[in-house]
């Protein structure tokens, strides 16, 4: 019986030292750990931030369906806001109530009663990224692009729950 015991212990401390060595598999399999580290990180909110801002301009993109500038806002985001969504999504938004597709942004402006801008928010739909809530990274920016929130963020996901079934999205915005 002891030696059966002694047997076992040793062959556990192999199995754990053998998890422990140094990876030497092959090129593909780096490649491939490669490609499964990236679908798994996070998407960086300061350099979406100056992707919409600096290179593809959320300005330039459509208003939201229905709406205007500064449009009354439920104070949440803003006394008033202006909601933009960048141009892959423009029809599935005008049809309403539909899930929209990867790649989506929409971009929220919030205003105080004086019309200042006080904070900009996105949506910002990522295949693979949140199955659970419909793939939306969620981000709440200062005017000056400094980010306050990002990720999967529990008060964004929270409110937009109730619509759910529209893709998280109010479509009267």
């Amino acid at each position: 019986m002891k030696i059966k015991t002694i047997m076992l212990l040793v062959l556990i401390s192999a199995i754990g030292i053998s998890g422990c060595a140094d990876y030497n598999g092959s090129e593909e399999d780096a490649m491939a750990d490669d490609e499964l580290d990236a679908q798994v990180s996070e998407p960086d909110a300061a350099a979406i931030f100056s992707k919409i801002t600096d290179v593809d301009g959320y300005k330039e993109w459509s208003i939201w369906p229905g709406n205007e500038s500064l449009e009354e806002g439920t104070g949440v985001h803003g006394e008033y806001v202006t909601v933009y969504v960048s141009d892959n999504a423009i029809s599935s938004a005008e049809s309403g109530g539909e899930m929209l597709p990867y790649e989506t942004m929409v971009v929220k402006e919030g205003f105080n009663a004086d019309e200042e801008l006080t904070g900009i928010y996105l949506m910002y739909k990522i295949e693979d990224y949140d199955p659970g809530n419909n793939d939306w990274f969620w981000a709440a920016y200062s005017p000056d692009g400094s980010v306050n929130a990002e990720g999967r963020v529990d008060g964004c996901i929270n409110c937009h729950y109730d619509v759910n079934a529209a893709d998280y999205v109010f479509y009267n915005a």
